[in-house]
């Protein structure tokens, strides 16, 4: 082979050998590439496999906010919340986990044929730790068995979170939680409400001022291993919690408890199917007490139920702003007024009355309980006459007759903003007739709310203005500066001619056994006969009623106002509103104003008359 030949050869077998490189070199870039591709995308796409096989690695962790206090007018606690201890449990996990540990104990000692049952052992052992029956606990994880989360105790205390926390038992842990507390007990539990689990209200306050008190939770986003510790915490993964503000009511804590013992005292001595009572400052319109009281009796059979009360006292509704009830001759005052500053009748006008039932124009007979013939319109309110009612209210129009119930706030809410509240019960001005003109003169075919009758009252307190009721004092962080709003109803000499009149009910009235020794209180009673339910037919019950007195004191310048309201006496006990509401609604105002350091005003020889009229027999 001569030369040429050996370096063509050698020519084709170096071109062979680049050739080949060549493609070596781009098959081993183009495979780095491939991976340092899929390496970039493994580290910025999650693969659905990979994430479940890795877990989250992140976790977040809740902030609670702390839920502010409602206090009272005096800034006593009424409601807050304190940090807890609750113990959970993780059912499905508690089964599992206890299983694996008896297989393992038989592997290890086959001849040891462990058996047991892992919810009886878990619950054994929490038991023992807590120091209670283990049944509960495990009656409990036997019917939640599947179910990952299952709260099994309350409010631990340090020594029982410690015995569990030694435990160390899988699927068993103590979390924190807010838990509020009502250190009054049951006291305005109806006026303050509650919350549920997820402290957010239910009733009362809590529900009206959820929103000011609840706050804001925050959060805590963080890195972790496998293990679940944290690892890294970014800046701005942190989100701290917004606590809520405190809430001060009206309410003032001792008169509050003057009022509910008082009343149950009242609703037990006269065997009542309930009771109500509010007390109202006249100079400001906040409301000082609340009370409402049920009273189910054996063989009765009770026009009032709330079935919610059994739930818990502060679920039940509350009477004085949800239920109207017929007001009876405890509204005639308000029509008294009216037709004397209409000039219907004066003070002094001799008011023409039968010595019998009073006969109207359309021949509706008007009964009294007595007949005493003509007399002055100020002892038709004195002594509470029907008839003479009847004879002013055919006087006036009925226009007249709607504004004045428009005026003094009947018919509409109050605006105190408890969750419930009725705007009463009138008849429209449609649907108005003689027969209500003569019916709403003496507090029939009308309902009212207990808060409405205290606000509108207050305007014969005052100057003939009235005050609206509130119940919230204002929260931390607000404008707490007050200025009372008022509304004139009367000329300021009409309110003190009825306050006047009024009195004349308490010293020779339907009163006369509601008279203080302390304070010269001036007031009218009533006495309605109780609206049948549906169910029961229409019109009246003939023998069970509805007793009520209000009355405001001291006379010369006022300070409160007392409404209570006896729901369906026993007739056997007594039933009229001057013999049973009314000296409860004197004891009532006696302790409170002697509690708010007012001065009696009550002269010697008054008295002397109030005790000489509390042993006299009364009517209504």
């Amino acid at each position: 082979m001569n030369q040429f030949s050996v370096s063509h050869i050698s020519q084709a077998q170096s071109s062979r050998i680049r050739a080949w490189s060549r493609v070596l070199i781009l098959t081993t870039a183009a495979f780095l590439l491939s991976v340092s591709a899929r390496v970039a995308w493994l580290k910025t796409t999650d693969d659905p496999q990979l994430t479940a096989a890795a877990g989250v690695h992140r976790s977040t962790a809740p902030e609670l906010a702390s839920r502010g206090q409602i206090v009272d007018r005096r800034g006593r606690v009424l409601a807050a919340s304190l940090m807890g201890r609750r113990l959970f449990a993780d059912p499905a996990m508690i089964w599992e986990r206890g299983w694996e540990r008896i297989r393992q104990g038989n592997i290890e000692d086959p001849d040891s044929k462990a058996v047991g049952d892992p919810f009886r052992d878990v619950a054994s052992a929490i038991g023992g730790a807590l120091g209670v029956s283990s049944k509960t606990f495990e009656a409990m994880l036997r019917k939640r068995a599947d179910d990952r989360y299952l709260q099994l105790a309350d409010m631990l205390t340090p020594e029982q979170v410690d015995a569990i926390r030694l435990l160390k038992i899988p699927g068993v842990g103590i979390e924190s939680r807010p838990i509020r507390e009502y250190p009054a007990g049951d006291l305005a539990a109806m006026v303050i409400g509650r919350v549920g689990l997820e402290q957010s209200g239910q009733a009362g306050a809590e529900l009206q001022h959820n929103a000011q008190v609840r706050g804001k939770d925050g959060r805590l986003v963080f890195l972790r291993d496998v293990k679940r510790q944290p690892l890294w915490i970014e800046g701005n993964d942190y989100q701290a919690p917004r606590n809520g503000v405190d809430v001060r009511l009206s309410i003032d804590l001792v008169a509050q408890e003057i009022a509910e013992r008082l009343l149950k005292d009242g609703v037990k001595k006269w065997n009542t199917g309930g009771g109500r009572a509010v007390v109202m400052d006249v100079q400001t319109g906040d409301i000082l007490a609340m009370a409402d009281v049920l009273n189910p009796r054996k063989g009765w059979k009770e026009i009032t139920t709330d079935p919610s009360r059994a739930l818990g006292a502060s679920l039940g509704r509350n009477r004085n702003v949800t239920d109207p009830y017929e007001p009876g001759s405890t509204f005639k005052p308000f029509v008294w007024a009216t037709a004397t500053e209409l000039g219907v009748f004066k003070p002094e006008t001799i008011v023409q009355l039968p010595f019998g039932p009073y006969i109207t124009k359309f021949g509706r007979k008007i009964e009294d309980v007595k007949y005493p013939g003509p007399v002055s319109w100020k002892k038709v309110l004195v002594k509470s006459l029907n008839g003479g009612m009847a004879a002013a209210a055919e006087r006036m129009k009925f226009s007249q007759m709607q504004d004045m119930v428009e005026r003094f706030g009947f018919g509409k809410k109050s605006g105190v903003g408890i969750p419930g509240e009725s705007e009463g019960l009138v008849t429209s001005n449609k649907k108005w007739s003689v027969y209500t003109q003569t019916s709403v003169c003496m507090g029939h075919e009308i309902g009212v709310t207990p808060i409405q009758m205290v606000q509108a009252f207050s305007a014969f307190c005052r100057d003939g203005t009235l005050v609206p009721a509130r119940l919230s004092l204002g929260s931390e962080g607000t404008d707490n500066q007050y200025s009372i709003p008022s509304k004139r109803v009367m000329k300021e000499a009409i309110a003190l001619t009825a306050r006047e009149a009024m009195e004349g009910v308490m010293t020779e009235g339907t009163g006369r056994k509601a008279q203080s020794e302390m304070y010269r209180m001036f007031g009218k009673s009533g006495t309605a006969q109780l609206p049948k339910p549906k169910g029961q037919g229409k019109g009246y019950f003939d023998d069970r009623y509805v007793s009520s007195f209000i009355a405001g004191a001291p006379f010369e310048n006022p300070r409160i106002v007392c409404l209570v309201v006896l729901d369906d006496p026993d007739k056997s006990k007594g039933h009229y509103g001057g013999s049973i509401a009314g000296p409860l609604c004197r004891d009532i105002i006696d302790a409170t104003l002697n509690y708010m350091g007012v001065e009696p005003d009550q002269l010697d020889n008054q008295a002397k008359l109030a005790l000489h009229e509390r042993g006299q027999s009364d009517r209504h």
